[in-house]
């Protein structure tokens, strides 16, 4: 395992021997839009360029900051577009703890709405690394 980025807000670790990216998301409830755009540039679309991943776990069990409408149609025409063109096939994220920002997550995956990249939702890590790789 390879550590890509640590931000104060996410981290990016990439699995070569299973083309797996894993983006983790702590220490949000203080966190901006402006400020998670920024980890989403700096962070998630600079491991995805770096590392062409085929699978894609993004845990957001711990992410607190729901995600407004404008953040979500930026998230689809900025971040989104760029899984497929890098080589993502599957997407999973664990499922935040707190309902509005569970919400806020998955108005955002209907906004990115791409059928090159199947998603896929979860509350157990392991059942989502195991359909990842299946």
């Amino acid at each position: 395992m390879q550590t890509v980025y640590k931000g104060d807000f996410c981290e990016y670790i990439f699995q070569e021997e299973h083309k797996l990216l894993i983006g983790r998301w702590f220490n949000t409830d203080h966190m901006t839009q402006d400020v998670f755009k920024e980890e989403l540039i700096n962070g998630e679309l600079f491991a995805i360029k770096a590392c062409n991943p085929n699978i894609y776990l993004v845990d957001t069990s711990g992410f607190e900051l729901p995600i407004t409408p404008e953040t979500q149609k930026w998230i689809a025409e900025n971040i989104a577009v760029f899984y497929a063109q890098n080589g993502i096939k599957k997407l999973a994220f664990l499922r935040p703890r707190i309902f509005v920002a569970q919400l806020s997550i998955q108005q955002s995956n209907d906004e990115t709405a791409n059928r090159e990249v199947e998603k896929k939702h979860f509350s157990d890590e392991e059942e989502a690394l195991a359909w990842l790789k299946s």
